[in-house]
């Protein structure tokens, strides 16, 4: 396994592979690539080209492309290919999540990748660029995309749409999972190394910003998946750039209506160990009968279990145990004082359930920590969402199709509403179509090649 990957007609830097061994059961031997200022200067310059875009040409680029990454989706969606027990094995050793938890994650990043659904994307694009001739301009010559380590395979989806427009792109892989893209990037070059030439795959840490300022000399555009912190030190140093910084989500449910709700509900709480933005924090729930809460976290409770079963949840390292149990404790000393509390939860800190009248959205939790907040109405639910918008990246919503109708017309921006704001259906939490980085306006400009409109 390797940190890093680098189109076979660059040459890699004289210096000496670092190999060790990983952690993972099997011993695997990984190779870092020491980079030096002096190296990745000379990279940056001979990367950065001109984008493909749609100009004279592009259809035959972007067919081979689509053909290409079809074929990687199909052979990462089923992990049957030669290595892929190590690769999961040393992705599991970096990330603490389980195999079958990894194998399922990745299955949903690209069961959206095939070939029907990347040639829709990019006529959509082309019609976008054909409805403004006054605001095309040439896609960059170059992305620095900065990848997050919380979740692997987030930098999957924009990768591909780079490469569909055929725009060098250079990914900085964060160092708490650095194997993945490296992977996959290596997968795609055997089928199309054309294609893979213009992506490349580096690791290097926040302790060395000399690289990260070396590839932004090169005046990239930017794309960065990050926390508060990451953003904020982008930001500094370029104004305008796509960013994907802190973001969560949330479930507005009445589950009367449909019995499978809390396997759904459980699926989308449990994947990635609910440490990504298209996490729910909270599942918004619609009664004012308290028994009626009882009986959804008793069968909540007993959906994670079952996910828990099937998709095991790694092993838990003793600070991550610790605050799952400082967020149970805390819940207990509101019920000692009187709080409508309920708490249930499974063996150890493999999962929980919690009920409360009131929760804070600005505590984020993880690690399968489902928190059920009862609203009377649909109006005081309704209102945390608006409350939150800024932050929220998607909001299922869990109705029968005669009260999504009657809720259109009580709260239209709800449904129409938040532009900016994914509608999945509960159990598709983790699962959004391939444009989905486009509610990100920035994103959407940097793959459109179109300028901002006046006053914008």
């Amino acid at each position: 396994m390797r940190d890093f990957f680098i189109p076979p007609n660059f040459a890699e830097p004289a210096a000496q592979l670092r190999r060790h061994v990983n952690n993972a059961p099997s011993d695997i031997m990984v190779e870092s690539l020491p980079l030096s200022v002096e190296w990745l200067t000379d990279f940056v310059a001979k990367f950065r080209q001109p984008a493909i875009g749609f100009k004279t040409g592009s259809k035959a680029h972007q067919r081979r492309a689509i053909k290409a990454w079809s074929q990687v989706a199909r052979d990462w969606q089923t992990m049957k290919f030669r290595g892929a027990k190590n690769i999961l094995a040393t992705l599991a050793a970096a990330t603490g999540f389980s195999p079958k938890m990894l194998q399922e994650a990745l299955f949903n990043h690209f069961v959206v990748c095939h070939e029907g659904e990347m040639a829709e994307w990019l006529e959509a694009v082309k019609r976008e660029r054909e409805r403004s001739p006054e605001r095309r301009v040439n896609h960059p010559a170059l992305v620095f995309l900065v990848n997050a380590g919380n979740i692997p395979g987030v930098a999957i989806h924009p990768v591909i749409q780079l490469s569909l427009l055929g725009i060098p792109t250079i990914v900085k892989n964060a160092s708490a999972e650095p194997f993945l893209l490296p992977a996959i990037l290596t997968t795609l070059a055997q089928y199309d190394p054309v294609v893979a030439s213009r992506c490349a795959a580096l690791t290097w840490s926040r302790s060395e910003p000399a690289l990260t300022e070396t590839v932004l000399q090169g005046k990239p555009a930017l794309a960065a998946f990050g926390d508060d912190d990451t953003i904020a030190h982008f930001a500094q140093q370029k104004k305008r750039f796509a960013d994907f910084g802190d973001r969560f989500s949330l479930a507005l449910v009445n589950p009367a209506h449909d019995k499978p709700l809390p396997n759904k509900l459980a699926y989308d709480v449990c994947m990635f160990e609910q440490m990504g933005c298209l996490s729910p924090q909270a599942i918004l729930f619609v009664t004012d009968d308290w028994r009626q809460v009882e009986a959804f976290c008793t069968q909540l409770a007993a959906a994670m279990e079952k996910i828990s079963r099937h998709f095991p949840a790694g092993k838990r390292t003793p600070a991550q145990s610790a605050v799952i149990q400082q967020w149970r404790g805390a819940l207990a000393v509101r019920a000692a004082a009187g709080e409508k509390i309920i708490l249930l939860t499974g063996s150890g800190t493999d999962w929980t359930v919690a009920a409360a009248e009131q929760f804070d959205l600005n505590e984020r939790v993880a690690y399968r920590f489902a928190r059920v907040w009862p609203a009377p109405t649909l109006a005081p639910a309704v209102a945390i969402v608006r409350q939150h918008q800024a932050k929220l990246q998607s909001l299922a919503l869990g109705f029968s199709y005669e009260e999504l109708r009657q809720i259109a017309l009580d709260f239209p921006d709800l449904v129409d509403g938040f532009p900016k704001i994914l509608r999945p259906f509960p159990g598709f939490m983790q699962r959004p179509e391939f444009g989905w980085l486009e509610i990100n306006d920035e994103w959407k400009r940097l793959t459109t090649g179109l300028r901002r409109e006046a006053g914008v």
